[in-house]
């Protein structure tokens, strides 16, 4: 008897130690996969993945890689250094019981409750962890918002309230499901949101630095500065606007929502430059609103945005104004050219009065010639 691991909250059902006897994992009936340093006993890390008991970890030889396979029907593979999440093996319709690895590592056997035994082989492609994470964020998703035949949030609050286990009559319940429907483009699309906003801040202090560096030199030894490539060429605000405008429409709201109260102080900023020069006021003003009413009781009991919000309601009144009386005065030019048009085509056309009429079928059949003498003949008598 040389360690007594404790640690796990239910049962452990399953423990595998790496080939060099430095680390263990172990699966319990809690869902979670713990891992111990066979030194001191101390757990290195608790990974969370699995919604059901663990059954199964097996190590992948002459490495501190693992499998782990769990009751819900899913067999997943671990980084045990970096305590990450490799790959989620989904293929199993029922429980998964067991594991089996080879003794190269180049494949591994699981068996479930579904009467099958799946053979999953080591290929050569290039894992991208960042996307395995999106690839298990969009299924969460999915499965919360009834993409999977689940009941969707707004579904379930409603029925929560029919069944009468919510009393509070005065709390509003969602009206659609756009307000609690979460997406993965809406995630992604706040991420890019919060690094443009991080691009653009860095781009700002580089140009500083840089003016200030330049200042001492003479007008001849003063270089030119070498723009960023990844603003394609924009300013820091247009490059903010041209983010806002590649973001669709329907997940602007709910990828707004994702932003942290310090990045949205940083996108009023640059609204407030963006509606100075005239530019973006439509969606400026859009996100503006949005903003505010979002981060109100934050926006409250910060006072430093008090100066900044009154000069972006000051921009937001002149530029919308403008706007109002431009479109207003295309749609007035749209009906003047309307009723001219409509005037013209209300007036009577002959298209033969003050023209000499002509009869197109007079010598037909008599050739050229006499068809031009017949005719010249004709109009002498006129």
């Amino acid at each position: 008897f040389f360690l007594s691991l404790y640690g796990h909250k239910l049962p452990a059902l399953a423990v595998d130690a790496s080939d060099d006897d430095t680390i263990l994992a172990s699966g319990g009936a809690d869902k979670t996969i713990k891992i111990w340093g066979l030194d001191f006993g101390d757990t290195h890390r608790t990974l969370h993945g699995h919604s059901d008991s663990i059954t199964d970890i097996r190590f992948v030889r002459r490495t501190h890689n693992f499998f782990s396979s769990s009751k819900d029907g899913t067999v997943r593979y671990w980084d045990g250094d970096r305590f990450d999440q490799i790959l989620l093996l989904n293929g199993h319709t029922a429980e998964v019981n067991c594991l089996g690895m080879s003794h190269t590592g180049g494949f591994v056997l699981s068996g479930g409750m579904d009467r099958q035994i799946r053979v999953w082989e080591r290929t050569k492609d290039i894992v991208f962890l960042q996307e395995e994470r999106e690839r298990e964020l969009e299924q969460i998703f999915d499965k919360v918002d009834g993409g999977k035949g689940g009941e969707s949030t707004s579904a379930l609050l409603r029925r929560r309230d029919d069944d009468g286990e919510e009393d509070n009559d005065g709390e509003e319940q969602p009206h659609s499901e756009a307000a609690v429907k979460r997406s993965l483009l809406s995630v992604s699309s706040g991420d890019r949101i919060m690094e443009a906003i991080e691009t653009a801040d860095q781009e700002i202090k580089d140009i500083a630095t840089f003016n200030r560096s330049q200042e001492d030199k003479l007008e001849k030894d003063r270089k030119q500065r070498m723009p960023n490539p990844l603003l394609l060429g924009f300013e820091p605000p247009q490059y903010i606007l041209w983010i806002l405008r590649s973001v669709k429409s329907a997940e602007l709201e709910q990828s707004l929502m994702v932003l942290p109260f310090g990045h949205m102080e940083r996108l009023i900023h640059y609204l407030i430059i963006l509606l100075r020069s005239g530019r973006g006021v439509e969606i400026c003003s859009k996100v503006a609103v949005f903003l505010i009413k979002t981060h109100q009781s934050q926006i409250v009991v910060n006072h430093s945005l008090s100066t900044p919000l009154r000069e972006l309601q000051r921009l937001v009144k002149i530029r919308l104004a403008e706007a109002r009386d431009t479109v207003g005065f295309n749609l007035a030019a749209l009906r003047a050219v309307a009723k001219v048009d409509n005037d013209r085509k209300s007036a009577y056309f002959d298209p033969t009065a003050g023209a000499d009429k002509k009869d197109v079928w007079a010598g037909l059949g008599l050739g050229s010639d006499v068809a031009a003498a017949l005719q010249k003949r004709g109009n002498k008598k006129r």
